[in-house]
């Protein structure tokens, strides 16, 4: 089963690429960086993204189980959505500096300051927007689908592939270093559609636990002196 750790890390990782500045799209494209600039600029045209999605999980033993489903919604002005409700339901909202994580079931939310800088892992080369990122992977194309392979030490992922129907975004498949294979399905896809805000809005009752992690006005004083 997908964890619940592992989902926010994917989360949160994913909503800091989208966000990301896109600028770097007009250097020059040479062969080397071919594959590179073709896989952003299709991603960095992706203003607005809905989505239904589903996760299997292969693993090397040939077990196949689907792990979750929900859906997704960003919006690039700095909004972002994922929603799991199956198995368990779980909303990771990010919007601009702030990510909220509910939990029904823990009747919890937590509040986290979103630092972009820092939630760089396999999801932050999905839809990145940093050519120095993507220098880490060596990148292979074939059949609509970029497959990215670590050239360095230290990633979260041993393959990742991204796979597009028609331009759009259609699967995204990470091979983790337990030879297990997530697979993301997307449908009911809608891109560079008008997403109202209200769809970026948490519905959290009364009685939830508030956890704010969010760094106090004396912490930051702190961290400034040492």
């Amino acid at each position: 089963m997908f964890s619940s750790t592992w989902l926010k890390k994917f989360a949160c990782s994913t909503a800091f690429v989208l966000f990301a500045p896109l600028g770097w799209i007009a250097q020059q494209e040479n062969e080397v960086n071919q594959f590179q600039a073709e896989l952003a600029k299709k991603l960095l045209a992706i203003e607005t993204f809905q989505a239904k999605f589903s996760q299997i999980a292969l693993t090397k033993d040939g077990e196949t189980e689907l792990s979750q489903s929900g859906r997704l919604l960003f919006d690039r002005s700095g909004k972002f959505l994922w929603e799991v409700t199956q198995p368990f339901e779980q909303y990771i909202l990010v919007n601009e500096d702030t990510m909220r994580v509910f939990d029904p079931d823990l009747e919890q939310l937590t509040i986290s300051a979103f630092e972009s800088e820092s939630q760089a892992s396999f999801a932050g080369l999905i839809l990145t927007s940093s050519t120095e990122i993507l220098d880490d992977f060596d990148i292979e194309f074939e059949d609509n689908q970029y497959t990215l392979l670590p050239n360095k030490q230290g990633q979260d992922f041993a393959r990742l592939k991204i796979i597009f129907e028609n331009d759009t975004l259609d699967v995204i498949e990470i091979l983790d270093h337990f030879d297990t294979v997530n697979r993301f399905k997307f449908t009911s896809v809608e891109t560079n559609k008008p997403i109202a805000s209200e769809q970026f809005e948490l519905d959290i009752p009364e009685d939830t636990e508030i956890v704010d992690q969010r760094p106090k006005p004396h912490d930051e004083d702190i961290d400034q002196d040492d």
